[in-house]
Formats: structure tokens, sequence, C-alpha cells
């Protein structure tokens, strides 16, 4: 069985089957364990701890661990990035001690089953980054056509979701753009539009569309390139998650 909750700026997947090959991406990835440890390999290293934090672009891979997960999925751009930035000091991972995840899954068999709507996610995705020890952080992005363009991207109505698509509407060449979108962000143009897109097919999914017309409005090539993210990012494929799962919007994807 899998939880899912779609926000404005990460995914947050609650499941006891995820098992992602060994990847890299965009993404600032929090993985908690909610009743003991799980094996992880980062950067080359085998893991095996409580809870963590995977900077943006670390290769990693977790394996299955038998017991439920919470998997956190961060706009790398986003305020909700540049506060665990902080935690992270600029290294590739950063393990959470076992007396912070006491905490949390008391707080889990505490909040979680009342988490039925956005406000009462909200409500517990506060008290989590608190226990986490999390500040609220603004990144700074200092390119106001960079601040633009993330805008257009969470406004966006159509699967149109190429660089030159939007390289054109700034009046900038693709790859000026994906220059000073790296320059400001720290990640790769191309690697932050895919969240965006899985965010996208996973809400379009959960609203009635199949598969191949969620993967097409959001802008995939085909729903076996959909999958294969989703297996990726999520550990488990689109079919997987329609077949299996709980989802909760709780924010409009802009």
């Amino acid at each position: 069985m899998m939880n899912l909750y779609g926000a404005e700026h990460h995914l947050m997947v609650v499941s006891d089957s995820i098992d992602a090959e060994e990847h890299r991406h965009s993404f600032l990835q929090v993985t908690i364990s909610l009743t003991g440890e799980f094996d992880i390999e980062v950067a080359g290293l085998s893991l095996r701890c409580p809870g963590i934090i995977i900077n943006s672009n670390v290769v990693h891979r977790l394996k299955e661990a038998g017991h439920p997960l919470m998997l956190l999925l961060i706009d790398s751009t986003s305020d909700m990035a540049a506060s665990f930035k902080r935690v992270l000091e600029g290294q590739q991972y950063h393990v959470f001690p076992h007396e912070v995840m006491r905490s949390i899954r008391a707080l889990v068999q505490k909040e979680y089953a009342g988490v039925k709507d956005p406000d009462s996610y909200r409500s517990f995705l506060e008290q989590l980054m608190r226990l986490l020890g999390v500040e609220q952080v603004k990144p700074t992005i200092v390119d106001l056509r960079i601040r633009e363009l993330i805008q257009l991207l969470k406004d966006c109505t159509d699967s149109e979701h190429s660089v030159s698509h939007y390289a054109r509407q700034l009046g900038l060449s693709n790859s000026r753009l994906s220059h000073l979108f790296k320059e400001n962000t720290g990640i790769s143009l191309s690697g932050y539009m895919v969240l965006h897109k899985l965010q996208k097919a996973t809400y379009l999914i959960f609203e009635g569309l199949s598969i191949t017309d969620a993967a097409m409005a959001a802008g995939f090539d085909s729903p076996s390139h959909l999958a294969a993210t989703s297996k990726q990012l999520l550990g488990m494929t689109a079919k997987d998650i329609r077949k299996d799962s709980v989802f909760l919007k709780v924010s409009s994807l802009h």
C-alpha cells in the first residue's frame, strides 16, 4: 500500500514497497524509516540508517526495506529545499540521529492517521519539519528571468516542456537559459522539469485520466517513459501506484 501526497514543491510517499534502482536526480531527497533502519547506497557508500537527507545530483540506490518508509522528493529551488540545504551544509548527505527518528515515529503514531485533507497534511508537515530541526529559509535566486521561468513552469497548462519553448518566451538561447538556471539553482533545467512532469502526470492519473493520456498531457514521450521515471524516482511504476495507492492533492500544481 502506498500513500502519495502531491504538493506544489514536493511529493511525499509513505510505502512499505519502495525499491529504486541506482540513479541521480535534481531533487533533494529525504528518506525516513517509520520503524527501524533501512539500507541505502549513497555516492558509492553502503549505509544503514534510520533517516537521511540526500543532496541534489548525488548517486544513490534505495533498497526495499520490508517496512514502511517516508520519502520526500523536494523541488531544489523551493523554500523547503533551501531549509534542508542548511542542514546539509554543502555535504552530499546527512544522516539523522536515532533520537530524532524516535520523535518522528512518535509523531507518526499520534498524528499520521488523521492526515486526510490539505489542512491536516500541512499541520503534520510543519510538525515534521520542526522535529527534523529544519528552519524555514528563502532560496536565493537572483536572476529575475529564472524566477519568471520557475513561475511559468508552475503556471503551465499544456504538455510543452522543452527548454526551447521557455527560452523563446524569455528571449534567450537554449544554452544561455540552461546556464543561467544552473548558475542560480545549482541543478540542471532539464532535470528540474522532470519533477514538474511527474507531479502533473500523477495528479492527472488520480483525476481519472488513463496512464497513457496523463503521460502525454504531462509532456512525457510515452507511457513507458513515465513508467520508467516513476520507477526510478518513487520505486514504483505509474501502474503500480494507481493500482495500490491513496492519493491526496495537498496543493494545486501552481
